[in-house]
């Protein structure tokens, strides 16, 4: 396990036998999760997932897939009695930190009701890029909106081929 620089937390890669634990973490964070299932087939898939834990449970995580010279953010948690001390900050900062060198943009989509997602992804340096209509579930039987966003990483990094 790695040291996170919040103290008494650890990051390490999530594994198969992580799947109950990442959907226990989603159900108690989104008002549509994936479940333990979803997971599996994401890591069976290659997806890579960062989980943070404290020395007794799992308290948040990011899933993501790396394809070619873009990274996209699959999915993100951190615990609701968690939030607002900085983690989902850390664990982003962490995770581009570990991006391969080639890649050159992050991209992820995010609900437009999430303002708090949308500020700290404005913090760590992302753009708007579009607006996915009608994309999510909501809650009252319609749809919701998905933001595109993105955050170059290395635009001078030339492609191979």
């Amino acid at each position: 396990m790695r040291s996170s620089p919040a103290t008494g937390l650890h990051l390490r890669r999530a594994e198969k036998a992580d799947c109950s634990t990442l959907a226990g973490l989603a159900k108690s964070a989104h008002s549509r999760p994936w479940n333990q299932a979803q997971y599996l087939q994401s890591l069976v898939a290659g997806h890579q997932c960062w989980l943070l834990a404290t020395d007794a449970r799992a308290i948040g995580f990011c899933v993501f897939n790396q394809s070619g010279d873009e990274a996209e953010i699959l999915d993100m948690v951190i615990s609701p009695g968690w939030r607002r001390r900085g983690l989902a900050e850390q664990l982003l900062s962490h995770l581009i930190a570990q991006l391969p060198r080639h890649t050159r943009r992050l991209l992820l989509e995010v609900r437009t009701s999430n303002l708090a997602a949308h500020s700290l992804y404005r913090k760590l340096g992302f753009s708007e890029d579009g607006l996915r209509k009608n994309y999510y579930p909501a809650d009252n039987g319609g749809r919701e909106d998905a933001v595109l966003m993105s955050l170059a990483l290395h635009p001078n990094v030339k492609e191979a081929g």
